[in-house]
């Protein structure tokens, strides 16, 4: 995990760098003008937003920025992004009324008096060591280390990360599909799930426990958000299957740049991805979580030589018997693709799930067979990338038992539509 420090600089030096006034205070007016209230609108104020209107001064005499509203500090944190040891944003949450502004003040407090708040975001990662489960912050795989029997390696089949509504994993095995925790209790829960008293591995998360549990059946399908690639025509999986010989991957490597009260964000990062006609691809996947939302933002770069390349980001289609619904005249700039039934394990909860995309890049949807040696049993939504191979898509998840309204197909559909309509409005910091 990165985490920032401060340097502290001699009075000679800061009278040499630093030129200009300083203030103990800034202010910044958060503006929602779409027709919406939100309740946990991310904000991320960058350092030079804040040091354009304060200085440098306090942050040289070792102080931190703290956010204000209505006079009291708003859960928050500090993040290094770069991984340099110094924090470039300060990231939170507000609570903003529909066509309304609303103003916070920065506020310079010694690095004593920074408040520790309560955590709503986490991201978990534990790997067997001496035969105990032990968190990593970084991990490298090669291309000989194939998928192993389950609950032989890590903790929960690779990285996991969650907020106080829900909860994602990703099979960092090779299978890189993504499965599914529905919480019925806001506490953060990763970093004990599947792990004995003694420390060892124990599946336990395949039952109802008081947090909640894994809901999704995954199997051979690439799960909720899980990438691919079009080539000829088919789909080709970002890794291989349990029963796979030999990886199309190089390197995978995971890395967690920041956990909070307010984000987590991760970077799983793929390099020498050769597919069956020897084309090769480096793929970057950076993942952030945020307090208070059912959804989490993958932020995508693709390196490759041919001009045009086409990702499938599939969603599964097992338990489902309704039809998927395309959203496609509810933005301008986004289109949305959603599923909803009781699609969870044994056909018990009502789930939906859902993805946005921004409608450059989107092309169509397709549905794999629902058995064969390749991507099954899953919705592949095409994403066109062309000049600079990067775009950013969302996924939703809203299981009936963490909202008894998701039960209803309805209320699922206005939810998705709300999203996108946040997603296409952002609010604007003056």
């Amino acid at each position: 995990m990165r985490i920032f420090s401060l340097t502290l600089i001699g009075v000679f030096f800061f009278g040499i760098a630093f030129n200009g006034c300083s203030t103990n205070e800034a202010n910044f007016i958060i503006s929602n003008n779409s027709k919406l209230d939100r309740q946990d609108e991310p904000v991320v104020l960058t350092r030079g937003m804040i040091t354009e209107k304060t200085g440098e001064i306090q942050i040289i005499e070792g102080k931190l920025p703290l956010p204000h509203f209505e006079g009291q500090p708003l859960p928050s944190q500090l993040d290094d992004m770069d991984g340099d040891g110094s924090w470039d944003e300060v990231a939170f949450t507000l609570p903003i009324d529909a066509n309304s502004q609303k103003s916070v003040s920065i506020v310079y407090v010694d690095s004593s008096d920074f408040p520790d708040f309560e955590d709503r975001t986490n991201v978990r990662f534990g790997v067997i060591k001496s035969g105990v489960v032990t968190p990593v912050d970084e991990l490298t795989m090669e291309a000989n280390e194939l998928p192993v029997p389950l609950f032989t390696r890590f903790q929960m089949d690779g990285p996991a990360w969650e907020n106080d509504k829900v909860g994602f994993r990703q099979y960092i095995d090779g299978r890189n599909g993504r499965d599914l925790y529905g919480k019925t209790l806001p506490a953060m829960a990763l970093d004990t799930v599947g792990i004995a008293d003694d420390g060892t591995l124990e599946d336990d998360y395949h039952v109802m426990l008081p947090w909640g549990r894994d809901i999704l059946a995954v199997g051979n399908s690439l799960g909720i958000g899980g990438i691919g690639i079009i080539e000829n025509g088919e789909a080709v999986r970002l890794g291989v299957r349990l029963d796979a010989e030999k990886n199309n991957i190089q390197t995978t490597h995971f890395e967690l740049i920041t956990e909070g009260p307010v984000r987590s964000v991760f970077k799983l990062s793929y390099e020498g991805w050769r597919t069956p006609n020897d084309n090769t691809y480096d793929l970057e996947n950076t993942v952030s979580i945020w307090a208070g939302s059912y959804s989490h933002t993958n932020e995508i770069s693709l390196t490759s030589m041919a001009e045009t390349d086409t990702l499938a980001i599939g969603l599964v289609n097992i338990h489902n018997d309704n039809p998927p619904v395309v959203l496609d005249q509810v933005s301008e700039n986004y289109t949305g693709f959603y599923t909803h039934d009781q699609q969870t394990y044994d056909d018990q909860w009502y789930l939906g799930m859902g993805l946005i995309f921004p409608k450059d890049n989107y092309v169509k949807y397709t549905t794999t067979p629902d058995e064969g040696p390749g991507i099954t049993n899953s919705y592949l939504n095409l994403i066109e990338l062309n000049q600079d191979k990067s775009f950013t898509y969302h996924v939703f998840a809203g299981w009936e038992l963490s909202d008894e309204n998701f039960a209803d197909a309805d209320y699922f559909d206005s939810f998705m539509k709300q999203e996108m309509q946040k997603i296409s409005s952002p609010v604007s910091i003056q």
